[in-house]
C-alpha cells in the first residue's frame, strides 16, 4: 500500500455466535475505521441486514439456527445486499470446506484463530 492509499471505512456485519469471537473482531474492525454490526443468529442476520445495508458481511459456518452456507445466498436474496461481499469464518481447515464455501457464495473463507492483519485485509479486499 501506498503513501497516497487510504482504507476504505466499510459497513461491516458479523454473524458469529461466539461472545469472544465477536468482541475480537468488533475491537480490530472499529480500530480499523470500520463500521460494525453484530448479529448472534441466521434469524437476527437477515433483519440487521435490512436495516444497516452493509457492505461486508463476516459469516461463521456453524451457526445455531441455520448454517453459514445456507444464510449467505439468503442474504444474496435480499436486493440491497446483491453487491455485498461475504466472508466465511470457520475452525475447519479443510479444502472440502473452503470449496463448499466458494459455492455458497462466499468471495472469502478464513479460518479460526483468524489474525488482525488477516481480519483487515478480508474486509479490505
Amino acid at each position: 500500500m501506498n503513501s497516497d492509499s487510504k482504507i476504505r471505512s466499510q459497513k461491516v456485519l458479523i454473524v458469529e455466535d461466539d461472545e469472544d469471537t465477536t468482541l475480537l473482531f468488533t475491537l480490530v474492525l472499529e480500530r480499523g475505521g470500520h463500521e460494525v454490526r453484530v448479529a448472534k443468529s441466521a434469524s437476527e442476520a437477515i433483519a440487521v441486514a435490512r436495516s444497516f445495508e452493509p457492505a461486508v458481511v463476516l459469516i461463521d459456518i456453524g451457526l445455531p439456527d441455520m448454517n453459514g452456507h445456507r444464510l449467505a445466498p439468503a442474504l444474496r436474496a435480499v436486493p440491497t445486499l446483491a453487491l455485498c461481499r461475504f466472508i466465511a469464518v470457520t475452525g475447519h481447515r479443510a479444502q472440502s470446506m473452503v470449496a463448499r464455501s466458494i459455492a455458497a457464495g462466499f468471495e472469502a473463507h478464513l479460518t479460526k484463530p483468524v489474525s488482525a492483519a488477516n481480519l483487515l485485509a478480508a474486509v479490505q479486499a
